[in-house]
Formats: structure tokens, sequence, C-alpha cells
């Protein structure tokens, strides 16, 4: 009989550790590509244990990578992207996001359509606040010359300029020179 209450001890243990197991899995939360027509020419990926901004906790963790390769930040600008994050990262607040316009402006520029997309881990609530559904999804898109027309952008103002805002600090980082430290 005390083998049974041990085990059930060790089975209720183990399921209530469970869920920090699984938060404990980093997911991609932005993906900042440069693009060269349809051509990704670099890319930077942030990396975090829970999906929701609204939530913080002493074990969230991030990562950052560039083409592929780790790099390390200090610790507050990780938690900055992820403070950024959260006005674009779901409807209430970014207001939807606008998809490019199929208008057709010209352009006498020659050569590849130049630009960067920015994905956010996008998220659906339910009426609860529970989140039900998450995918990356394009929230903004930046022309470096008027050839590239992937300008997707939040409806709200203040996303807009959170999101503008997480392409600076990504693109500093790799003209600092962060993507050949490792």
């Amino acid at each position: 009989m005390k083998f049974l209450i041990y085990i059930n001890m060790i089975v209720i243990s183990c399921l209530a550790m469970f869920p920090n197991v699984v938060k404990a899995e980093e997911i991609l939360l932005l993906n900042l590509q440069y693009k060269s027509d349809k051509t990704t020419t670099r890319e930077i990926q942030f990396y975090g244990n829970d999906i929701d901004p609204n939530s913080t906790s002493i074990d969230d963790s991030f990562s950052l990578k560039i083409d592929g390769k780790s790099i390390e930040v200090p610790e507050p600008l990780y938690r900055r992207l992820e403070t950024l994050r959260r006005t674009f990262s779901y409807d209430s607040l970014s207001g939807g996001i606008q998809e490019p316009s199929e208008s057709i402006a010209r352009c006498n520029l020659g050569g590849p359509a130049e630009g960067m997309i920015l994905k956010a881990r996008y998220l659906t609530y339910n009426s609860e606040w529970k989140i039900v559904d998450h995918e990356m999804r394009s929230v903004f898109g930046m022309a470096e010359n008027c050839l590239f027309k992937e300008l997707y952008t939040p409806v709200n103002s203040n996303a807009r300029e959170d999101a503008r805002g997480v392409i600076e600090i990504l693109n500093t980082l790799t003209l600092l020179g962060y993507s050949d430290s490792k």
C-alpha cells in the first residue's frame, strides 16, 4: 500500500512539473528576413520559451541567431524585444495587419527588389484570454528601394512604431558585427 502512495506522489510531482518542461523549449518568436527579390539574403531569429508576450517569469529564456549562428546580447535587449513584440502579436493591440496593396507604382529603378520583412509569432486568443492558436506571420515590411512591394504593416500606430523598433534593434546588431562574433 505504501508503495502505491509513493508512486502516486512521484506521478503527481512529475505532472506538476510538466508545464515547466514544456515551457523550457525555445520557440521562434520573431524573424527578420532581408530580401533580394524572392531570395532571403540574411535572417535574424529571436527565440523564447513562452509564446505569450503578456506573461513574464524568472524562468524565461531567450536567444538570438543571425544566419543560423547563435549570438549573445545583454539580457535587457532580450526583454526589450519581448516587450515590443506585444503590440503587434495579436489583433486587439495591433488592430490587425494590413496586407501589401496591389497598386502598380511606377519605378524605373533596375535590379532586384530589396527590403526587409519582420515576421512574428501571431496569437489568437479566445474570450477567456487563453491562446488557442499561433502562427508565424508577416507583420511589417520595409522597402529599401521602390521595387520592394511586400509592405505589411499593423493598423495601430503604436504597433507600427514597435515593429519598426524591433527592425532597428535587430538591424543594428548586424551593423555592429554581432553575426561575426561566434
